[in-house]
């Protein structure tokens, strides 16, 4: 931001989300060493810090402690092997090699995080039955993945049109129907198209249908999550997006989900922690702007303004077809008081979107009602159009 207000108190404002460096440095260790015990004390002396300060770090940032982040792991590390197991493999060696000594507990813990026995992941395949065309209906898919993350106009439409194709190849195949659900959630959601209506009724077909056909499936799981909550179905998509996470706690894109589901909901500071994590997992694009702009609209929440302003710019500026998000950057510079520099804002945000009101804002998105109401009170100190 060019304006000295802005500039003066981002200088000033420490970043509260960025993860600690002593819990990368454990998080990087774990991951090398799932299979041994955990030793709080090891692991702090690979964090530099204290025992105390690590755990503290740990319910900060992840929700959890150094002890359920590894069981954690260790089941979607256990899950991945029996999903791909061979004709020799066993669910005991399986389990014993992924640091499960007792074969009961694993199979009761296993079974409350993925709603089956090992035994029985062990024996049916994610993706039966395979139709003939599945392997280039898997490459099709997930080729428009980059388009259908850009939540840009263009990229939505190139990414439904690179979908058909393999949807026609492998009907019985959930991931690129949630993937076309989320475009069509996407155009309703961000007047991408004049039938909001068409769309969205399309965008929750297809999210059911792909739920229905691969409900072990996170990335699946979490689209049409997504596409839930641009119809504004919170809980139900809130369920979905646990049971994703539940299923593989290392996939970005639903972290990247659960940040944006619980700045939708008001927790300001679960989103930064969730996207930060996001973030660490994969920092770069096509997930790297939608955390950045999710990342601006929990400082917004939490009225920290010249954060948010900071974000979104940063994300907008990654991907220039998401403009629809410059609008709480144009709000958050109104709300600094930096009145010139939001009308300035305004005035670009105006041009890519010349049809935008102050009264359709106020109601696009799910966020909580005093969210929406300072969105709202932001656009119209910067001038635009109120209806």
């Amino acid at each position: 931001m060019p304006t000295p207000d802005l500039g003066t108190k981002i200088g000033q404002t420490p970043d509260p989300s960025v993860l600690p460096a002593d819990l990368i440095r454990a998080l990087d260790w774990l991951r090398g060493h799932l299979s041994e015990p955990v030793q709080l004390d090891r692991l702090a002396e690979v964090g530099c810090v204290t025992p105390r300060t690590l755990e503290r770090h740990f319910r900060e940032f992840l929700g959890t402690t150094p002890l359920g982040w590894t069981r954690r792991m260790r089941l979607a590390r256990a899950r991945q092997a029996l999903l791909h197991a061979g004709p020799n493999d066993t669910v005991t060696d399986i389990a014993l090699s992924n640091g499960f000594a007792q074969l009961g507990r694993f199979a009761a813990e296993y079974r409350r995080a993925f709603g089956e026995l090992p035994s029985r992941t062990m024996r049916v395949s994610e993706h039966a039955p395979r139709d003939g065309g599945f392997d280039e209906a898997m490459r099709l898919t997930l080729l428009a993945l980059p388009s259908a993350f850009a939540v840009a106009p263009k990229q939505c439409n190139a990414a439904l049109e690179e979908l058909g194709r393999p949807q026609e190849l492998a009907p019985s195949y959930g991931l690129p129907k949630a993937v076309a659900g989320w475009c069509w959630g996407q155009r309703a959601s961000h007047r991408f198209s004049s039938s909001p209506d068409r769309d969205r009724a399309l965008s929750l077909q297809l999210a059911d249908e792909a739920y229905q056909l691969a409900p072990n499936d996170a990335l699946t799981l979490t689209l049409s999550s997504g596409a839930l909550v641009l119809a504004r179905r919170l809980d139900e998509a809130d369920r979905r997006l646990e049971r994703a996470l539940a299923l593989d706690p290392w996939l970005a894109y639903a972290w990247v989900r659960r940040g944006w589901m619980s700045a939708y909901l008001g927790d300001s500071e679960a989103a930064i922690r969730e996207l930060s994590t996001a973030l660490h997992l994969m920092p770069f694009e096509p997930l790297r702007h939608l955390s950045f702009i999710g990342m601006g609209c929990a400082h917004f929440a939490a009225g920290r303004y010249v954060h948010a302003v900071r974000w979104v710019e940063s994300g907008v500026k990654a991907s220039r077809g998401s403009f629809w998000a410059q609008r709480v950057a144009v709000a958050a510079a109104a709300m600094t008081g930096a009145r010139s520099e939001a009308r300035r804002m305004g005035r670009q945000l105006m041009r890519k979107d010349p049809d935008l009101t102050v009264a359709e804002a106020r109601q696009a998105w799910p966020f909580r009602p005093e969210f929406m109401t300072r969105l709202g009170e932001g656009l119209d100190l910067a001038e635009l159009p109120r209806a």
